[in-house]
């Protein structure tokens, strides 16, 4: 597991569990004692949620852009605080204990549906799931209807991983009670439970799949989105922040510097990503970026991932791709008929352009989650 080269702050150790822990955001002495430390040196500052503990390459663009300079390029301290999964997230966000999460889209649209009153506002990772369903060669788990009966290792019984499996589940025209689901770690090291017959298989980050490639010649790994649509990861905020003009620049100007660290890791993939690691080694953690090889893959697949659509689209969500996550949500029963996706999303914060960055577009109005019509 990944950790943050400094010691955790006060604010990341007073995060709790739930709809209550919104309030320790602030009142742990995160966001406001820190917008006063950002507001003296000119910048604001913002509170962005990771819902994964660890200091993982699937946030390589958020570290980069905090380690080498884009954020502050755009006049943001942005503080990152971890909460446990998507929905603590979303609670907190609608609190405006922070701007941001990112979620992926099944919880975003699960989350709207039940009528939280959220936005999509940035597509990070496109094409598809960036986790991976290991397990042994011995008995392979390559196939949806694989599945059936087994006992699969997961982070947490809830969000994303569950339903990415129930919907992988869904394709065979299986249950999501046709696979038993075990709260495990997610390191490479839980594959001994799979060699043992303990699991079945795991659900891992790609990072944790491709070093395991690497140290087990037994391993076989699945990609879900050769099965699935879902599995794209968005940052969220609430309709509330996003009508707030000061808010909403704010969210421009920390996608403008998420652009420009994707564009630096781009660039930077000709010279084995040398400039990106040293940046984010230089604050962070990070396992795997201890090996070349690992490193290099992880950032090949997650390049792909947000230039899904074209590098000139960085984080903008694909209208498809998003009404096919839906249409996937509901064949599968996982969330209710006759709802309009479209309105759920807004591409009118992502800055347009190559060289885009400079001054926020005018607030969008959110809309509600049934109708689509202005609130």
């Amino acid at each position: 597991m990944t950790a943050l080269k400094r010691a955790a702050s006060p604010g990341r150790c007073c995060v709790a569990l739930g709809a209550a822990a919104t309030l320790a955001l602030t009142a742990c002495g995160g966001p406001a004692s820190d917008a006063a430390a950002g507001s003296a040196r000119g910048l604001d500052t913002i509170t962005f949620l990771t819902n994964v503990p660890t200091a993982g390459l699937t946030w390589a663009p958020e570290l980069v852009a905090d380690t080498c300079g884009q954020f502050a390029k755009q006049h943001l301290k942005v503080k990152f605080q971890y909460i446990n999964g998507a929905p603590a997230g979303v609670q907190a966000v609608l609190a405006g204990s922070a701007l941001l999460v990112r979620p992926g889209d099944t919880d975003a649209m699960q989350s709207i549906a039940t009528g939280a009153p959220i936005v999509n506002v940035g597509a990070v990772q496109k094409g598809g799931a960036t986790l991976r369903i290991v397990s042994d060669r011995h008995h392979p788990l390559t196939t949806p209807a694989s599945l059936k009966g087994k006992t699969m290792g997961v982070g947490s019984t809830g969000g994303s991983t569950k339903v990415m499996l129930d919907l992988v589940l869904a394709t065979a025209h299986l249950k999501p009670d046709a696979l038993t689901r075990q709260v495990v770690g997610l390191t490479p090291g839980v594959f001994n439970l799979v060699q043992s017959g303990k699991l079945d298989g795991y659900v891992v980050s790609l990072d944790t799949a491709y070093t395991l490639q690497k140290q087990q010649k037994d391993v076989v790994v699945t990609n879900p989105a050769d099965f699935i649509t879902a599995g794209s990861n968005n940052y969220v905020t609430s309709a509330r922040q996003l009508k707030d003009p000061a808010k909403a620049s704010q969210i421009h100007r920390f996608e403008a510097g998420i652009q420009a660290a994707m564009r630096f890791i781009i660039a930077d993939q000709a010279d084995d990503y040398a400039k990106t690691k040293k940046c984010i080694a230089s604050k962070y953690d990070v396992a795997s970026l201890k090996d070349d090889e690992v490193a290099r893959r992880s950032l090949d697949t997650y390049v792909k991932a947000w230039t899904t659509g074209g590098a000139d689209k960085l984080l903008q969500t694909d209208p498809k791709a998003w009404q096919k996550t839906y249409d996937e949500l509901t064949s599968a029963g996982l969330i209710k008929k006759g709802l309009k996706p479209a309105a759920w999303y807004s591409n009118a914060q992502v800055p347009k352009g190559a060289g885009a960055s400079g001054s926020a577009p005018r607030a969008a109005a959110p809309r509600t989650a049934a109708t689509g019509k202005e609130q």
